[in-house]
């Protein structure tokens, strides 16, 4: 169910439902040993980690955080070539609307903005679930992390009013998304995966569609359907997790305030277009790039607070252990 795979996204650790009570959710088609129990609009829910749930955390020095809270436009990386022509290659025509790639663009799931590094923190702190293998990455332009995208598509996904989920996953069956509208031709040669869905999907209700083109829900559709280096679901989690929270997000001034990790700064020698300094235009800074931050603080707060539990209740083991062997003195 959804709101099962949106408390996993955000918190990057697998764990169950409950309500007040602590009585679990089932998910669908699951045997909970509850009866009776749904999801209904308006309630309270709870997510509890699973205490055996596998999880990851990389270390960020604080200073590092200090220093990246804030990016400046004087130079911005420019798109790698062979990013662009791998993916017109795998993809063709834009994946959600069947558009002309000369009307499409590369777009990269983690902002090329935000660099190799700041991929590899998203990497190392989340385990991979599903299967997937992520151990290849060859940094921020693999294509597994990037799609073809008609234009339109692109503005509405880099203004996060848009999910593109992966299924099947941890959560969800491909039939627990809505079926695709069918509003767009599917070129001879291309198709959509054999086993899994990519799915874009509005993220907020009424928004005026008029004229853009597109209908959706839309599933995705690739020239190499069954290549190796589709779209990573890892990345779109974090991604959609990113989408949630400006969305949906109360208290995020509790949050703002708090030196998640910022995108470390790209090393020297890297490929780099010169943006000439120009009067208001001297630092940027994207409220997106801020809830991306948010995500992964998260996740890694997450495992960091799994590694504090985890060393409380050996310490008590002990502790109890130590206490009973006196007893027995």
């Amino acid at each position: 169910m959804l709101l099962h795979y949106f408390c996993f996204i955000v918190l990057g650790l697998k764990g169950t439902l409950h309500i007040e009570g602590g009585k679990v959710v089932a998910l669908e088609g699951e045997e909970s040993g509850e009866v009776g129990i749904n999801v209904e609009a308006g309630g309270t829910y709870y997510y509890q980690v699973e205490s055996d749930a596998p999880f990851t955390s990389a270390l960020v020095d604080p200073e590092v955080v200090r220093q990246l809270s804030s990016r400046t436009s004087t130079s911005w990386p420019a798109l790698d070539p062979a990013f662009q022509s791998r993916l017109e290659e795998r993809d063709r025509f834009g994946i959600f609307t069947g558009a002309h790639p000369r009307h499409c663009h590369g777009q990269h799931i983690i902002e090329l903005s935000e660099g190799d590094d700041w991929l590899k923190l998203i990497i190392e702190n989340r385990p991979p679930f599903d299967d997937e293998d992520v151990s290849g990455f060859s940094g921020i332009d693999d294509p597994r992390n990037g799609f073809l995208l008609s234009i339109n598509v692109q503005l509405d996904l880099s203004r996060k009013l848009v999910f593109i989920f992966k299924t099947p996953n941890c959560y969800l069956r491909c039939e627990d998304i809505p079926p695709a509208i069918p509003h767009r031709t599917i070129y001879p040669g291309n198709a959509p995966p054999p086993n899994c869905r990519f799915t874009l999907m509005w993220a907020i209700g009424n928004i005026d569609t008029i004229g853009l083109g597109f209908e959706l829900p839309s599933d995705a559709t690739f020239m190499e359907p069954s290549a190796a280096d589709l779209p990573s679901g890892l990345l779109l989690d974090y991604f959609n997790a990113g989408v949630l929270l400006k969305n949906y997000l109360k208290g995020s001034e509790k949050l703002a305030s708090h030196p998640f990790p910022r995108p470390p700064p790209l090393p020297v020698g890297h490929r780099r277009t010169v943006v000439p300094k120009s009067a208001g235009h001297e630092q940027v800074n994207d409220p997106n790039q801020d809830i991306d931050a948010m995500v992964l603080g998260i996740w890694m707060m997450s495992g960091n607070a799994r590694r504090r539990h985890e060393r409380e209740e050996q310490e008590r083991t002990e502790r109890i252990d130590s206490w009973r062997s006196n007893l027995t003195r």
